[in-house]
C-alpha cells in the first residue's frame, strides 16, 4: 500500500521540488537585485540609525567646541560678525596653547566694509600658528569647484567640509578626500585629527573604498568613505560659548592641548543637519558633526561595510535556510523559522555595528526570508487545491456504496468551487465511515479491525463489553476500553492465550506473504476459553485495498457457548435414549425371555415386582429429563414470589418421607420478607430436590437443616445433611448430567443423576449461583444464592 501511495504521489513530489527550486532561485535573484540596486536602501538606513543610536559612548575629553550660540549673538550682535571679533577670539583661545584650532567659518571673500579686520585676523592666526580653515565645494555652471579661504589669512591647514548626505537627507558619512583629479582636498576633520602629530596618510585612517553614489558627474572625485559612529545626541561633546571666552569667563587653560573647534550653533544660522542621533526634530550643528568625525578618526572607530563575500553570504544564507524550512517543516514551524531568521539578520547587523564597527545591510535578507514563506504558501495552496479537486473528481466519478452518488456541484477553479468539492468528498467519506461503523456495530459477534501489524483501528461495542467483563486495563487502551493491539486483546480476554496468539501469528504471516487464499483464511479459526469458561472461536480475514494490497485484518471472536451447549444436550439426549432409557427396557425383555424357561422362571410376584421397578425407573428418567429440558429451554413466567413460602412448601412436601426415617427437618427462615421475581413451581421443585437428596443421604434418625437468609445482596438457601459427604476432588462432577458419585456403593440411594443438574439450571436462569461445602465423612451443605432487591433506603445500582 505504501509503495502504491508513493508511486501515486511521485509526480506531485517532483512538481513540488521543481516549484521549490524555481521559487528559491527567484527570491534569491530578487534579493541580489534589491541589494545591488539599493531598492531597500531606506530600510537599511533605518536599521543603521537604530544601531548608531544604541551604541552611545563617551566623547573624547581632548576635543572641545567653542559655539557661536544664541547668547553670543545676543551679546556681540547679528551674524556675520566683524573679523576683528574672530581675531580676538583666536587670541583668547591661543593663549591656552591648544593643539589645534579649527575655525568652521567660510572666509573665502574679503571684508569690504572693514578691510583692516582681515589683516587683524591674519595677524592673530599667525600668532597662533595652528588655525585650520575650511574650504567649500559648490556647483558653478554645471560643474564643481572649491571655494578656498583667503590666501593672505595664512591658515596653518585647509580642509573641505562637505557632508555626504544620504537619500533621506540624513548626514551619516563623509569622504576624506574630495576634488578634481590631481587636486584632491583632505577633509577638515582629517586635517584637525592629524595636526601637530606625525604625518599620517589619509588612507591610513579606517575607511571604506566605496564608490560615490551621489557625484559621479564630470571629473569630480570622492574617496575614502567614513561612516560616523556618533558619540550621542546633539550636545554630547563639551562646549563653551564665544561670549564666555571673550568675556574671560572661560580661562584659557581650559583649551590646553586640545583640539578646539569654533562653529555656528545658534538658531537660524542654517549650519544644522539631521543625523541618526537627532531627537525631537533637533538637528546637529555642522561643527559637532565634525567633532564626531575627528573622534572616529582618532579612535579608529569609523564604521565600514563588511566585505562583499561576507555580505552576500549573510544575505543569501538566511533565504536558503528559510526555503529549506518551508520545504521540510510544517507551515507553523516554517513561519517561525522564517521570522527567526529575519530577526537574526536584523540582530546580526546591530551586533556587528556595536561590537566590530562593521555595517551589514540586512534589509534584502529580511525581505527575502519574509517573502519566501507567503509565496511558497501560495504555491502549496495552489498545489493542494489542485490535488484535492482531482481527488474529489475521481471520488465523485466512482459509484456510490450507499446508493446514488451525491450531485456534483458546478465545475470551476475558484476557491469556493473547490471548497464545495472538498465538502462533498468529505461528506461522502463521513457517510461511508458511519456506514462502516454502523455495520461493524450491527455484527452479532465481537469484532475488531486492525492493521496488518495488529494495531486495533476499530472495535464494536460487543468487543468493548467483553473487555470490560474481563477486567483490568492496558497501557495502550483507548477510550472504548479495547486494548490497542491484538496481542494485548487476546492476552486480556483469554487466560490461556497461547493458541490464539499462535493462530494470529500464522494468519499474519500468511496474509503478509500472500500464502493461502482468502477462503482458506476464512475457514480457519481456533477455539479459546474465556475467564468465565465460555468457549469462543477466533477467526480472521483479510481486508484488501482497491489495488489488491493488504489494507488490514478483521478479527472476530464468536461466542460458541450455545453451540457447545446444544452439542452437550444432543450428547445427553443420545446417552439418555441409548443407555438410560434403553437399559430398563432391555432388562424387562431379558426377564420376559427368562420367564419362558420354566427352569429359570421367577415366581410371578417377584417378576411383577422387578418389572414394576424397571418401569418406574424408566418413568423417573423420563420425568427428570423432561423437567430438565423444560428448565433449560422454556421461558420463565416470573411472578413476585415469597421465598420463605416456597421453602416451607417444598419442605412440607417431603415431611412424610423424612418422618418415615425419623429424620428431623430443622428450619431456620429469615424473619424479614424475602421477595423476588421468580417462577414459583421451578424454584420450589429445585428446593425440594435438594431437601430430597439430603433426606436420601442422611442416616435414619438424623437431621436435615434448611435455612433462608439474606447475605450480601443475595438470598441464600442452605440445605445441610449428615450423609457420607463428598470429597473435594469429586465435587466438580456433582452437576454433570447422569453423574452419581456413590453409585455402586452399598446402601447408596437410587437416582438418575439429573436432580442437581436441574437445580443448578433453575438457579442460573434466575440469575443466581450454586455452591457446595463438604468433605468426605462430614456431610454436605448445598447453597442456592439468588439475587435480592436492594434493601429499604438503598438505591439500585444504575447501569448507565
Amino acid at each position: 500500500m505504501r509503495g502504491a501511495l508513493a508511486a501515486y504521489l511521485a509526480p506531485y513530489r517532483r512538481r513540488t521540488l521543481l516549484d521549490w527550486w524555481l521559487l528559491s532561485a527567484a527570491v534569491a535573484v530578487l534579493a541580489i537585485a534589491a541589494a545591488h540596486w539599493q531598492w531597500t536602501q531606506r530600510a537599511d538606513l533605518a536599521v543603521y540609525d537604530i544601531g548608531i543610536a544604541a551604541q552611545a559612548h563617551a566623547p573624547q575629553p581632548d576635543i572641545m567646541i567653542v559655539a557661536i550660540d544664541d547668547a553670543s549673538i545676543t551679546s556681540i550682535g547679528r551674524w556675520p560678525w566683524r573679523r576683528a571679533v574672530l581675531a580676538d577670539l583666536i587670541d583668547h583661545i591661543a593663549a591656552g596653547k591648544p593643539r589645534v584650532i579649527g575655525l568652521d567659518i567660510i572666509l573665502s571673500e574679503p571684508d569690504l566694509r572693514s578691510p583692516g579686520d582681515d589683516m587683524a585676523l591674519a595677524r592673530s592666526m599667525a600668532r597662533a600658528g595652528n588655525v585650520v580653515l575650511p574650504a567649500l565645494a559648490e556647483a558653478v555652471g554645471g560643474s564643481w569647484t572649491i571655494r578656498y579661504p583667503l590666501p593672505w589669512l595664512g591658515a596653518a591647514g585647509i580642509g573641505h567640509i562637505d557632508m555626504a548626505v544620504d537619500v533621506d537627507g540624513v548626514a551619516r558619512q563623509v569622504f576624506l578626500q574630495e576634488g578634481l583629479p590631481g587636486a584632491l582636498l583632505t577633509h577638515f576633520s582629517a586635517v584637525i585629527a592629524g595636526f601637530g602629530r606625525s604625518a599620517r596618510p589619509v588612507a591610513d585612517y579606517r575607511h571604506e573604498n566605496a564608490p560615490d553614489p551621489f557625484r559621479a558627474d564630470g571629473d569630480w572625485q570622492r574617496r575614502y568613505l567614513v561612516r560616523i559612529p556618533f558619540a550621542g545626541p546633539p550636545g554630547t561633546f563639551p562646549r563653551v560659548s564665544v561670549r564666555d571666552v571673550l568675556s574671560g569667563a572661560v580661562p584659557p587653560e581650559v583649551f590646553r592641548g586640545k583640539a578646539v573647534l569654533v562653529g555656528a550653533a545658534a538658531t537660524g544660522l542654517g549650519d544644522v543637519f539631521p543625523t541618526p542621533v537627532s531627537r525631537d526634530g533637533r538637528g546637529m550643528s555642522g561643527v559637532e558633526i565634525l567633532t564626531n568625525t575627528i573622534q572616529a578618526l582618532e579612535q579608529g572607530s569609523a564604521i565600514v561595510a563588511v566585505a562583499a563575500p561576507w555580505f552576500w553570504l549573510g544575505t543569501l544564507l538566511p533565504i536558503l535556510l528559510a526555503a529549506l524550512a518551508a520545504l521540510m517543516l510544517a507551515p507553523r514551524a516554517a513561519l517561525l523559522i522564517s521570522v527567526l531568521l529575519a530577526g537574526a539578520a536584523f540582530a546580526a547587523s546591530l551586533l556587528l555595528m556595536g561590537l566590530a564597527h562593521l555595517w551589514f545591510a540586512p534589509a534584502s535578507a529580511i525581505v527575502g526570508c519574509l517573502l519566501f514563506y507567503p509565496l511558497w504558501s501560495w504555491r502549496r495552496q495552489e498545489a493542494v487545491l489542485r490535488f484535492l479537486a482531482q481527488e474529489a473528481a475521481r471520488l465523485e466519478a466512482e459509484p456510490g456504496l450507499l446508493g446514488a452518488s451525491p450531485p456534483r456541484g458546478p465545475a470551476g477553479r475558484s476557491l469556493d468551487h473547490r471548497m464545495e468539492a472538498v465538502y462533498r468528498m468529505s461528506s461522502r467519506l463521513r457517510d461511508l465511515r458511519q456506514f462502516l461503523s454502523d455495520a461493524l456495530e450491527s455484527l452479532p459477534e465481537a469484532t475488531v479491525i486492525c492493521t496488518p501489524e495488529g494495531r486495533v483501528l476499530l472495535a464494536n461495542r460487543r468487543c468493548a463489553m467483553l473487555c470490560a467483563a474481563a477486567g483490568g486495563r492496558s497501557a495502550g487502551e483507548g477510550e472504548t476500553g479495547v486494548p490497542a493491539d491484538v496481542h494485548e486483546l487476546l492476552t486480556r480476554l483469554f487466560p490461556v492465550a497461547g493458541p490464539g496468539l499462535a493462530y494470529w501469528e500464522g494468519l499474519h504471516a500468511a496474509l503478509s506473504t500472500g500464502e493461502g487464499s482468502q477462503g482458506e483464511v476464512e475457514e480457519g479459526g481456533v477455539e479459546l476459553s474465556s475467564g468465565d469458561e465460555r468457549p469462543f472461536l477466533l477467526r480472521g480475514a483479510a481486508l484488501r485495498s482497491s489495488n489488491g494490497g493488504l489494507a488490514g485484518v478483521i478479527v472476530s471472536l464468536i461466542d460458541i457457548s450455545e453451540v457447545r451447549r446444544a452439542e452437550r444436550q444432543r450428547e445427553q439426549t443420545l446417552r439418555f435414549l441409548s443407555h438410560d432409557m434403553r437399559s430398563p427396557q432391555a432388562s424387562i425383555l431379558a426377564l420376559l425371555e427368562l420367564q419362558a424357561d420354566a427352569a429359570k422362571a421367577l415366581p410371578q410376584p417377584a417378576l411383577l415386582a422387578r418389572i414394576g421397578g424397571l418401569a418406574r425407573r424408566t418413568l423417573d428418567l423420563a420425568d427428570d429429563f423432561i423437567r430438565l429440558a423444560r428448565a433449560e429451554t422454556q421461558p420463565l413466567r416470573l411472578l413476585e414470589s415469597d421465598l420463605a413460602g416456597l421453602v416451607l412448601d417444598a419442605t412440607d412436601a417431603l415431611w412424610a418421607q423424612a418422618s418415615a426415617r425419623r429424620i428431623e427437618l430443622a428450619l431456620d427462615i429469615c424473619e424479614e420478607a424475602c421477595v423476588m421475581m421468580a417462577e414459583p413451581a421451578l424454584l420450589a421443585r429445585a428446593v425440594a430436590n435438594l431437601v430430597g437428596n439430603a433426606i436420601k443421604f442422611s442416616p435414619d434418625g438424623g437431621t436435615v437443616a434448611v435455612s433462608l437468609a439474606r447475605e450480601a445482596g443475595t438470598y441464600a438457601i442452605r440445605v445441610s445433611d449428615q450423609g457420607p459427604g463428598i470429597a473435594v476432588e469429586d465435587q466438580a462432577r456433582l452437576f454433570r448430567p447422569f453423574s452419581r458419585l456413590h453409585e455402586g456403593e452399598h446402601g447408596t440411594p437410587g437416582g438418575v443423576g439429573l436432580g442437581l443438574v436441574f437445580v443448578r439450571t433453575v438457579v442460573q436462569r434466575h440469575g443466581g449461583t450454586m455452591a457446595v461445602e463438604s468433605e468426605r465423612g462430614a456431610g454436605a451443605t448445598f447453597i442456592m444464592r439468588l439475587p435480592a432487591p436492594p434493601e429499604s433506603g438503598q438505591r439500585p445500582a444504575s447501569g448507565g
